[in-house]
C-alpha cells in the first residue's frame, strides 16, 4: 500500500485500493497511510495571473526588493504557499 503510494502520488485512494486491495475501505487506507505520514491532498487551484496582474506584481516587487528581513515580517502578509504560473491545463489532481 506505502509503496504504491509513493509510486505515484497523483493515485487517488481509489486508485491505490484497486490494485492492491480492492475489498479495504478508504478509511482504512487513510489510516495506513497516516501511520506513515502519507497523506493524499487535492491541489490547489493555481490563481489566474494575466497580463495586468503579472505587470502589477513585477512593479510591487521591484518597489520593495530593498525591504529588509524586519521589513518585510513586520508589513507583508503572507497566506499558504503556492505557486503561480501562467497557463497550464485546467485538470484537478
Amino acid at each position: 500500500m506505502v509503496e504504491e503510494a509513493l509510486k505515484n502520488r497523483h493515485n487517488s485512494y481509489q486508485d491505490i485500493a484497486k490494485k492492491i486491495a480492492p475489498d479495504v475501505s478508504e478509511k482504512t487506507m487513510k489510516r495506513r497511510l497516516s501511520k506513515k505520514d502519507l497523506k493524499k491532498w487535492v491541489v490547489q487551484e493555481r490563481a489566474h495571473l494575466d497580463e495586468a496582474l503579472a505587470e502589477k506584481r513585477l512593479k510591487w516587487a521591484l518597489a520593495d526588493r530593498n525591504w529588509t528581513k524586519k521589513m518585510w515580517r513586520r508589513k507583508a502578509i503572507w497566506g499558504d504557499e503556492v505557486t503561480i504560473e501562467r497557463g497550464g491545463g485546467r485538470r484537478r489532481t
